[in-house]
C-alpha cells in the first residue's frame, strides 16, 4: 500500500518539479468536471484514496455528490461510476472509448503482469490474446466442458462428505481442478497440489494491486527506477517477491505441458490444440506459442479465483438463509427428482435456482470495483467533461447495492430475479458489473458461472447446510465479512454440512 515514508519524499520532489508546470484540468465551456471530494494543490486527492474496501467509501460518497466522481492524484484523472445508468452509457454504449487500460505500473512493468490479456492496453495484441482466448470459451464453445466440470463436482461432494471442515480447500481444488483440466490437461489429485497452491499464491499478490490507489507508482511512474534499498521503496521488494509466483503461472504448467507433447504423451486440451495448429502451420502468423501460453495462463488464473468466491458466498448465504435453502431444494426435487444428480440439461428448468446465483454475484460481487479503464478520447457525459487519459472505474457493489434498481439492497433475496406477470425485472448482475463492463468484460464468465452453478445445484441436491455449533451446542453465527482486493472471498466462517439421505450418506463414487 502507499508508503508515508515515500508519499512525503516524493510529494516533496514532484512539488518542486511541477510548481512551474503544472497544467490544471480545466473543463471546455458549457461542461463542468463531476464532483468529487476537495484536495490540496499540486497532489491533488492522495491522502483521500481510501486504502481498504474502496468501493464502500466511494458510495458513501455517491450518495451526496452524485453517481459520477471526480478526483485527481498528481494531475492524474479519476472518475468513479456508482450507477447502473452512468457504468451503461459510457463503458457499454460508448465501449470503444472506455477499452484502453491505465498504465498499471506496480502490477504489469514490477510485478511482470503485462502478459495477462485483463491488464494489456487496447491494441492489436490484446485483439489476438481475445480472439484466441474467445474462440475456446465463448457460448458455443463451453458445453464442451461440461463433463470435465461435472467429474471436477463429483470429486468436489466425495470430499465435503469425507472432510466437510475442509470445505474451502476443496472448492479450492474444485475450480482449479476443471481449468486446468480444459487447459493443460492436467489431473488435480488434491487439494494440496503444488498448481492449485501457485494459483492462489499469484492471485494474492495480484489482486492487492490492481484497485485504484494501492500503489503510489501507479501515479507517479518514474518512482520505479528508484532502487530497491531506497527508504519507502518497500514497494520493489514487495514486487520482487510476487513476481515469482506470476511468472511460475504462466511458466511452470506450459512447460511441463510441452514435455509431454514432445513425448507423445500429451492429454488433448486447449494447449494440445493450439500446439498442433501451430506445429502444422494451421494458425495465422500472428500466431505464436508465446500468445498460447499467455492465454492458458489466463484461464488457469482467472478460472482458480472467480468461481472460488462465487462458491463460498452463495454457502455464507445458505448458512444464514435457511428458508432459502429449502425453496432451492424443494425446485431441485420436484425438477430432477432424488434418483439421480441434477445435470446441465435441468438448468432452463430451474429458475428459483438460477435466479439464486444472480443474487449470489449481485449481494456480494466477486470484483467490487472493476479492472480500471482508461479513456481515449475526451468526453462529455450529463454535462460532466471526462479528461482524455482518465482512469475509470465502475463500482460495481455501488451498482448493485442502489435500492432504487434493487430494494432492500442487503438483504438476500433471490425472488427479485424471478419472471412474474407485470413485474419489471431488475438489470441481472450477469449482463452489468459481475465479469466488467463493454469490451474488457470476462471473456470466461460462460466458463466460470456453469463451474458455480453445477457445483451449487450438486450441494444443494447431496447435503444441508447449517450453521455449526460450538462445544455446548449453541449456533454459531457467521459474520458477512470479506477480505479486501480485486476478487473478494469470505472470511473464514463455520458451518454444517448434513447428507440429505443414508444413500448419500455412502462414499460419492470416485469419477475415476
Amino acid at each position: 500500500m502507499l508508503d508515508p515514508v515515500l508519499c512525503a519524499l516524493f510529494v516533496v520532489l514532484f512539488t518542486a518539479a511541477c510548481f512551474f508546470f503544472q497544467q490544471r484540468i480545466r473543463a471546455p465551456h458549457g461542461t463542468t468536471l463531476p464532483p468529487g471530494p476537495k484536495g490540496l494543490p499540486i497532489v491533488g486527492n492522495l491522502f483521500q484514496i481510501p486504502r481498504e474496501r474502496s468501493w464502500l467509501t466511494y458510495a458513501d460518497w455517491s450518495s451526496t455528490l452524485g453517481d459520477v466522481l471526480y478526483m485527481e492524484v498528481l494531475n492524474n484523472p479519476l472518475v468513479i461510476l456508482n450507477s447502473s445508468k452512468a457504468a451503461t452509457e459510457l463503458l457499454e454504449k460508448r465501449s470503444v472509448n472506455y477499452a484502453d487500460r491505465p498504465s498499471l505500473v506496480m502490477a504489469n512493468e514490477l510485478m511482470g503482469w503485462d502478459w495477462d490479456m485483463a491488464h494489456m492496453p487496447y491494441s492489436d495484441r490484446w485483439r489476438q490474446h481475445r480472439k484466441m482466448f474467445h474462440q475456446y470459451f465463448r457460448p458455443q464453445a463451453v458445453p464442451a466442458y461440461q463433463q470435465i466440470q461435472v467429474e471436477a463436482t463429483t470429486t468436489l461432494l466425495r470430499q465435503l462428505l469425507e472432510a466437510p471442515d475442509d470445505f474451502r480447500e476443496h472448492i479450492r481444488q474444485h475450480a482449479a481442478s476443471a481449468i486446468l483440466r480444459v487447459v493443460y490437461g492436467y489431473d488435480v489429485k488434491s487439494s494440496h497440489d503444488h498448481y492449485v497452491a501457485l494459483a492462489h499464491e499469484a492471485i494474492v499478490g495480484l489482486s492487492q494491486t490492481i484497485n485504484v490507489g494501492s500503489y503510489l507508482v501507479d501515479f507517479l511512474p518514474s518512482l520505479r527506477y528508484i532502487p530497491s534499498w531506497f527508504p519507502g521503496a518497500a514497494f520493489k521488494r514487495q514486487a520482487k517477491e510476487w513476481a515469482i509466483p506470476a511468472a511460475r503461472l504462466k511458466d511452470s504448467p506450459f512447460d511441463d505441458f510441452k514435455r509431454s507433447f514432445a513425448a507423445g504423451t500429451a492429454v488433448p486440451c486447449f494447449v494440445s490444440q493450439n500446439l498442433e495448429r501451430l506445429k502444422n502451420k494451421i494458425s495465422s502468423d500472428s500466431l505464436g506459442e508465446e500468445i498460447i501460453k499467455n492465454c492458458a495462463g489466463i484461464a488457469y488464473l482467472a478460472g482458480s479465483d472467480t468461481t472460488v468466491s462465487v462458491i463460498l458466498t452463495w454457502m455464507l448465504a445458505m448458512v444464514l438463509h435457511p428458508a432459502i435453502q429449502a425453496r432451492a431444494q424443494a425446485e431441485l426435487e420436484k425438477v430432477v427428482g432424488t434418483s439421480r444428480m441434477p445435470d446441465f440439461e435441468d438448468q432452463p428448468s430451474l429458475p428459483y435456482i438460477n435466479a439464486m446465483l444472480s443474487e449470489t454475484l449481485r449481494w456480494n460481487p466477486v470484483t467490487p470495483l472493476a479492472v480500471p479503464h482508461k479513456a481515449i478520447h475526451d468526453d462529455v457525459y450529463d454535462g460532466f467533461y471526462i479528461p482524455a487519459g482518465s482512469t475509470v472505474v465502475g463500482n460495481v457493489w455501488a451498482i448493485l447495492h442502489d435500492e432504487k434498481i434493487y430494494p432492500e439492497p442487503f438483504e438476500f433475496k433471490p425472488e427479485r430475479f424471478l419472471q412474474e406477470e407485470g413485474k419489471d425485472l431488475p438489470p441481472d448482475p450477469i449482463a452489468i458489473g459481475a465479469f466488467g463492463f463493454g469490451r474488457r468484460i470476462c471473456p470466461g464468465r460462460y466458463f466460470a458461472l456453469n463451474s458455480a452453478w453445477i457445483a451449487i445445484v450438486s450441494i444443494l441436491s447431496t447435503f444441508d447446510i447449517t450453521k455449526a455449533r460450538d462445544t455446548n451446542g449453541h449456533e454459531i453465527e457467521p459474520a458477512i465479512d470479506y477480505t479486501d482486493g480485486l476478487v473478494i472471498h469470505p472470511k473464514p466462517f463455520e458451518l454444517s454440512l448434513k447428507p440429505r439421505s443414508q444413500a448419500v450418506a455412502n462414499p460419492v463414487p470416485n469419477p475415476e
